[in-house]
């Protein structure tokens, strides 16, 4: 039986549009996002994935300024770019006519049953309204990945925010919402800031989990991750304080400790980084998707350490975490989202997030080597229940798009 066509809406960039067409940023968490939850409606539908691929600051990387369409398949999902151009910030205003023309040509030929709007945008808001105007039948669906609420203080010269975006994104968000059927969140906290629905599914988490090979006993040194936005927001300062300590600890030769990502805190990192001695510590950047994969599978235990009282405690989840315990890894994360929901043989949730705390939750995991593996079972078999895209699909079909 042929399976109904799903759009999938967003800015997807996969490593090969952003080298080909010179783009600054790679929106990996977005991306990563849409990907997965594009894997789980394929279990039911036939599902594209539709990109204007594009960045304010985009590069000239050829002769041509003509960007052309494109499409490409990504680990069996199909992804579409629209035309632009090569243009810094121009690149932008072509896309609101070459994006909008592309995602009606293809709603015109394909005529999918639902359209999924990734997340909020001025773009998308012009999406939103000419599916409504025009194709009223079509189930809108807005997969909701944060919330933005605006504050003041975001105009702060020592916010880590942007405060006109916010307002911008903020009026973004409740224009898609109140015209949407439907809401895919990450955590139930979402619901009090966007208006009544009553199809709304909780989506933690979503990954392709694969079986669980548990590594024989070593006595080597535990690998610590700690991979995501480098920013105070998401724990960087609480987490070099416990490096700190711990380098003054019986354990400082036990612990090996890999950092990656980008953000605004990149040089203070490496400035604090110069003074840690006693621990084997490696920034390593922003690295590409494989070098990412290679430190995940080294990893005994990763860290996300979004502040559970920090400007995005109630509008924010950390996708991260779900990325590690689909991998089965020992994870150490804070107070947000749904996550304490979860159980203490599932994750460790570091409440409050303080220095001391967080190296109490290191050491007690050191103390007790053995438990790693049996620790990593009980988490594979969760996530394979839970966060698998096939279970995630299934449940997608019955609570919203049956």
């Amino acid at each position: 039986m042929k399976k109904e066509n799903v759009l999938y809406l967003g800015n997807y960039l996969d490593e090969s549009i952003i080298k080909t067409r010179g783009l600054p940023t790679r929106n990996v968490a977005g991306t990563n996002r849409m990907h997965r939850i594009a894997q789980a409606l394929n279990v039911r539908f036939q599902t594209l994935i539709v990109s204007p691929g594009i960045s304010l600051r985009i590069k000239k990387t050829s002769h041509s300024l003509l960007l052309h369409s494109k499409k490409v398949h990504v680990d069996g999902v199909e992804v579409c770019y629209a035309a632009s151009i090569a243009i810094p910030y121009l690149c932008l205003l072509v896309s609101y006519v070459t994006y909008l023309v592309k995602v009606m040509s293809l709603i015109l030929k394909k005529r999918p049953k639902v359209v999924v709007i990734y997340n909020f945008d001025p773009l998308s808001v012009i999406l939103c309204t000419f599916i409504k105007l025009f194709f009223w039948r079509i189930t809108v669906v807005n997969n909701i990945e944060d919330v933005s609420i605006p504050r003041l203080k975001d105009f702060s010269k020592t916010s880590e925010d942007r405060g006109f975006q916010q307002y911008v994104f903020y009026v973004c968000m409740k224009y898609i919402a109140y015209l949407s059927h439907a809401y895919i969140i990450p955590t139930k906290r979402f619901i009090p800031y966007l208006p009544a629905k009553k199809r709304v599914i909780v989506i933690t988490g979503c990954i392709p989990v694969s079986d669980f090979k548990p590594k024989p006993n070593s006595q080597g040194k535990l690998n610590l991750l700690f991979s995501g936005k480098i920013a105070f927001e998401h724990g960087i300062d609480v987490f070099i304080e416990a490096l700190s300590m711990l380098e003054n600890k019986i354990y400082h030769n036990q612990i090996e400790v890999h950092v990656s990502g980008g953000g605004n805190k990149v040089d203070w990192l490496k400035t604090s980084l110069q003074h840690i001695k006693g621990l084997s510590v490696t920034y390593h950047g922003f690295v590409s998707n494989e070098e990412y994969r290679q430190l995940l599978q080294k990893a005994d235990v990763c860290v996300a350490l979004q502040k559970e009282l920090g400007r995005h405690a109630q509008f924010k989840t950390p996708s991260k975490v779900y990325e590690y315990l689909g991998h089965a890894k020992v994870v150490i994360a804070t107070n947000v989202g749904d996550l304490s929901e979860m159980g203490e043989d599932i994750i460790k949730i570091c409440s409050p997030l303080t220095p001391d705390h967080l190296v109490t939750q290191i050491e007690s995991i050191l103390k007790n080597r053995a438990q790693i593996e049996h620790i990593k079972n009980n988490v594979h078999t969760f996530a394979k229940t839970t966060f698998d895209v096939e279970n995630v699909g299934e449940k997608l079909y019955a609570e919203i798009l049956k």
